[in-house]
């Protein structure tokens, strides 16, 4: 049911004709031209939102040369995907592995789908290899978690970019950096652990690659920090 744009009288289904039953106006025609200035109004309103819209997207990505540095540094941790990150050799009952390097895109699709997680799992309650096998499957798991961190920071470029806000981006990428950083302080104090026990069943280094990983997110922050100031700056700007 729609109201009577003159008396506000309820209109009924069956109330077909142009004129309104109570006060006898026609409906369609009523007061036309300020309907006709209402929408020119509405219309230039949204399109001012939408030219603001686009504008601080495209500002915010390619707005300056710091802006473009930014945008374009957002997809350069994924480097470490294919740079070593560990070189490692392992003997278990369950997994064996000779010296290789390791880096997080090889492991994800040669090793770990063909390990025997529940054996791996139930490690963690031995008391001679309870502790580094544990901190091990928490470093990959940071690993892991520093990825999912760097494609939520391209995502929150994209999605925050209209409204010129990095503050998530800073967020996700001060995550990564740390855990990197804590991957490699696990994984090092896991083979010191094993080196000095009577069961070394694994041996290894962090590799260069983890470095990088480090290095790009760290630069990350640096440019997410900076180019929200001018964000903030901007969105006084347009108050």
């Amino acid at each position: 049911m729609a109201l009577c744009p003159k008396c506000n009288n309820i209109l009924n289904f069956w109330n077909v004709k142009a004129e309104c039953p109570y006060c006898g106006v026609n409906i369609p025609n009523y007061d036309w031209e300020g309907r006709l200035d209402a929408d020119a109004a509405n219309a230039e309103v949204a399109w001012k939102k939408f030219r603001k819209f686009t504008g601080n997207f495209k500002s915010a990505l390619f707005g300056s040369k710091l802006r473009i540095v930014r945008f374009i540094c957002t997809f350069l941790p994924l480097i470490a995907l294919v740079l070593p990150l560990a070189n490692y050799s392992m003997t278990l009952p369950f997994i064996s592995s000779s010296a290789t390097n390791m880096t997080l895109l090889d492991f994800s699709m040669n090793t770990l789908l063909s390990l025997n997680w529940g054996s791996l799992i139930g490690l963690v309650s031995s008391e001679s290899l309870g502790s580094p096998v544990l901190l091990i499957m928490l470093a990959i798991l940071l690993l892991y978690l520093a990825v999912v961190f760097g494609v939520l920071n391209f995502v929150f470029v994209l999605a925050k970019a209209s409204s010129l806000k990095a503050g998530a981006n800073m967020v996700l990428c001060i995550g990564s950096t740390a855990c990197f950083a804590l991957a490699g302080v696990f994984f090092t104090i896991a083979v010191s652990m094993v080196s000095s026990s009577s069961v070394q069943f694994i041996t290894g280094t962090i590799q260069y690659g983890l470095f990088v990983g480090i290095a790009l997110f760290t630069l990350n922050i640096v440019l997410n920090t900076i180019v929200n100031k001018g964000f903030k700056k901007q969105r006084a700007e347009q108050a």
